[in-house]
């Protein structure tokens, strides 16, 4: 009896793995002419420790983005790297970021940008007393706009805000000396978040009237700094000609350099490289990141007025030689590409979850779970 019982267990055990499997991979969600399955839900609640709603959920966006990347003819692979590329494809050349919009990102967090920096100031105040009309208000932002175009122009600040300022600075040109960043306006602060060593600030408008600031110095805080270098160069293109001939040439323009023939002479009569080759090779000043990884590299490494061996990058062969270093702060200039590309990845999400939300509501769902939206499958 008992090995009669054993058969009859071992026979019926299979039947009810396989009926439990077949409850387990009943259809979740209809996505259009595709499904998900509750197996899948599974693995996705287990994964990410959601509910079997908000597993389902995922899914169905999944396959939505899935069937659009193959409606694309964006190959199948790993689901994760095809939505990238999906992401990609939508979103190409469709997020903009004005120029604006940095500046008030960085205007609003302006007191952290600033903690703990001090500044040298120049200050030209064209007052507004209490109780001017808007006419007059109107007619004094005129006049500090003309003012601002005439420092922009190149004329003296000192003099013009002898002459123009109602600043109680204005007898000593306007000169503030330095200034805690912690005691000045919010208003002038947001200003000098943005502005590089020399810069005339935007018309600043506070309850004394209209401003302008001209940074002389500043210190303190979190400065990126770099170097700036001075370079010139001659190419040889390998894009025009055979790799050995631009190699052969290369060196043998080296050779003239090392012998004392004049780099400038060499570039204009050799160069391929037509912006420079007019200035002999000349490429001014040279900002980190402006140029190749190969030739930055080579550029950092050759000491001023000395002649690099020649090298190679995607345009060709290269000799360059070292002018001039000089420091330079980039903190504003690194401040606005981080502000930049902050907002591009917000507006990028914001614009693509919008895509999504259409997408979605064009398609074919149907929800095919209980209604207990907790419910965990074991």
């Amino acid at each position: 009896m008992n090995k009669v019982w054993l058969l009859l267990v071992l026979a019926i055990t299979p039947l009810v793995q396989a009926a439990e499997d077949v409850a387990i991979d009943q259809i979740a969600a209809v996505v259009n002419d595709d499904s998900v399955l509750m197996s899948e839900a599974q693995q996705r609640m287990n994964a990410r420790q959601l509910s079997l709603r908000q597993a389902v959920d995922e899914l169905v966006l999944e396959r939505l983005q899935l069937q659009q990347a193959k409606d694309k003819g964006i190959p199948e692979g790993d689901p994760q790297t095809v939505i990238t590329a999906l992401r990609a494809q939508m979103l190409k050349n469709s997020v903009k970021v004005s120029d604006q919009e940095v500046a008030e990102l960085i205007a609003s967090q302006s007191d952290t940008v600033t903690k703990g920096e001090s500044y040298h100031l120049q200050h030209i105040l064209l007052a507004t007393p209490a109780g001017v009309s808007a006419d007059q208000a109107n007619q004094t932002r005129e006049r500090a706009e003309q003012v601002r175009h005439r420092l922009l122009a190149g004329e003296d600040f000192a003099q013009l805000a002898k002459t123009t300022s109602d600043s109680h600075a204005a007898k000593q040109g306007g000169d503030l000396g330095w200034q805690a960043a912690a005691n000045l306006p919010a208003s002038f602060i947001r200003a000098l978040a943005l502005l590089k060593t020399g810069d005339i600030s935007e018309v600043i408008l506070d309850d004394s009237g209209f401003h302008l600031l001209k940074l002389l110095e500043r210190e303190g805080g979190k400065r990126k700094m770099a170097e700036n270098i001075r370079t010139r160069h001659i190419l040889v293109s390998t894009t025009t000609r055979d790799e050995t001939l631009a190699k052969q040439k290369i060196d043998d323009l080296y050779q003239q350099a090392m012998q004392g023939a004049s780099f400038a002479q060499l570039a204009k009569a050799h160069s391929d490289d037509p912006g420079s080759a007019a200035k002999g090779g000349d490429l001014g000043w040279v900002t980190p990141g402006k140029t190749v990884p190969e030739f930055e590299q080579v550029m950092a490494q050759t000491p001023p007025n000395t002649l690099s061996q020649p090298f190679k990058t995607s345009f060709g062969w290269h000799i360059l030689q070292v002018l001039a270093r000089q420091p330079v702060d980039q903190t504003v200039d690194s401040l606005r590409d981080k502000a930049g590309d902050f907002l591009a990845e917000r507006k990028a999400e914001e614009q693509y979850q919008a895509w999504l939300q259409g997408l979605r509501s064009k398609a074919f769902i149907e929800y095919r779970i209980p209604s207990d939206n907790n419910l965990q499958l074991h």
